[in-house]
């Protein structure tokens, strides 16, 4: 998977480091409309950056699927992979009911037909 992200010196966040015990990871995959444009691909990860200006998000990151070697336990069916930390399950409860969450879902939900989220809570 490839992802889009800043530079690490840009959000010190971005470290394994603030990976604590109570932290939240969200992964949701999109799987877009076969006949949207080029563009309207490329539009669509505007979603993401209005997410980002939610502030219980520690992180936020983007991608599409890597060119990994094909393997029967890889599914690179899908076509972005959004990544986001959250300090703790409060945290993810307010970005679930967020408006500028739920306005986002609102205006961007055209463009797909399916939608996975795998919601990880760290155990180190």
């Amino acid at each position: 998977m490839v992802l889009v992200t800043a530079p690490t010196w840009a959000n010190p966040a971005q470290s394994d480091n603030d990976l604590h015990p109570s932290t939240i990871i969200h992964v949701v995959n999109f799987w877009l409309k076969e006949d949207i444009s080029e563009k309207d691909k490329k539009d669509f990860v505007g979603f993401f950056e209005e997410l980002r200006k939610i502030d219980t998000i520690k992180t936020l990151n983007y991608g599409i699927p890597a060119p990994t070697n094909a393997r029967a336990v890889v599914d690179n069916s899908f076509d972005y992979t959004l990544i986001v930390t959250f300090k703790d399950l409060k945290d993810i409860t307010v970005y679930e009911t967020h408006p500028i969450h739920l306005k986002a879902i609102e205006k961007y939900q055209h463009f797909w037909t399916k939608v996975m989220v795998k919601d990880t809570s760290i155990i180190k």
